[in-house]
């Protein structure tokens, strides 16, 4: 529905997008040769809210259809 969200569309986005974040930069970093850095993890983690919120947002702005910034159809 057009502008609501359910709670478990919020934790599963949340959930996927920092996973993917969290561990595309850890293996990005192993790759390399190295243990990621505090400086490095964090990064990891404000990408993975960023693309957690996107995912809610996108979740808000679109009804059932997947239509973006539409109503509901009747």
């Amino acid at each position: 529905m057009f502008g609501s969200l359910n709670l478990r569309d919020l934790v599963n986005g949340f959930v996927v997008a920092f996973l993917a974040a969290a561990l595309t930069g850890l293996i990005t970093s192993l790759d390399s040769g190295h243990l990621p850095t505090v400086a490095e993890i964090k990064t990891y983690g404000i990408v993975g809210l960023t693309a957690g919120l996107s995912y809610v947002l996108k979740n808000v702005l679109t009804n059932s259809s997947g239509e973006l910034l539409k109503k509901e159809s009747k």
